[in-house]
């Protein structure tokens, strides 16, 4: 297992977030459609998914015709996800690897990442960046989505359901948070303005293709009612990123 404080933190809640990616409707409803959407026609690609966690986006992507491989610094959630390819015929090799250090993985080996609710929580974040630029061949493409950081600072709320506060906004800070009270364990969530998430892309060398902030009216998502608070304040971002050719 890779030794760093974020793999600590999920490896210890690995079995509360299989339950917890299985029963949420932010999830299933809204950011595994929408990801995959995003990631667009992926037959006959090679389809990386990177902090796959359970598997739920890897398997949807071998459904769709990827040749994926599924990569987690969790050797408990690669296990689970391993288990569900195998228990449902579906063809996905993993490996236990950071987000920051791919050393499994060559160099241009890949058409797509997929790194789906992963970027925000690493140790070194252009790290990941560099890495994700590496595996992937030129003209390949990284999917990513990210709790938006415009509205996840550390002083940040709903203030009886009248409007959002933010504050703090410019505080690069790691802290201890229960994912949801289901949780028995925190784990380590980590705060930067949305220019830290933007800089290390484009001096990557990344070009921006995608940028979307989903409002929960799509696809199917009006069907649970959390989505309404979407229609007010994004949750969440997702990007699309092209290496150049």
């Amino acid at each position: 297992m890779p030794d760093d404080d974020s793999t600590r933190s999920w490896e210890a809640v690995a079995e509360d977030w299989v339950r917890h990616a299985d029963e949420n409707d932010y999830h299933n409803a809204l950011l595994l459609p929408l990801t995959v959407g995003l990631a667009g026609d992926v037959r006959g690609l090679d389809v990386l998914d990177l902090g796959c966690g359970e598997g739920g986006y890897g398997r949807v992507l071998a459904r769709r015709g990827g040749t994926v491989v599924g990569v987690d610094s969790s050797p408990s959630l690669v296990a689970v996800a391993q288990q569900r390819a195998s228990e449902a015929g579906i063809a996905v090799q993993y490996f236990c690897a950071n987000a920051t250090a791919l050393t499994p993985i060559a160099s241009a080996s890949f058409d797509v990442v997929v790194a789906a609710m992963l970027l925000m929580n690493v140790d070194d974040y252009p790290a990941a960046v560099a890495e994700s630029w590496r595996v992937l061949r030129p003209g390949g493409r990284l999917v990513m989505s990210i709790t938006h950081p415009c509205f996840s600072a550390p002083v940040s709320k709903w203030v009886d359901t009248e409007y959002f506060a933010v504050d703090r906004y410019f505080d690069r800070v790691m802290r201890e948070d229960y994912i949801t009270a289901q949780f028995r364990k925190p784990v380590l969530r980590r705060h930067r303005p949305l220019e830290d998430f933007m800089r290390p892309l484009l001096q990557r060398g990344f070009v921006l293709h995608s940028f979307d902030e989903p409002d929960g009216t799509k696809p199917d998502t009006q069907k649970t009612p959390r989505m309404a608070r979407l229609q007010r304040i994004p949750y969440f971002l997702l990007m699309s990123w092209a290496k150049p050719r």
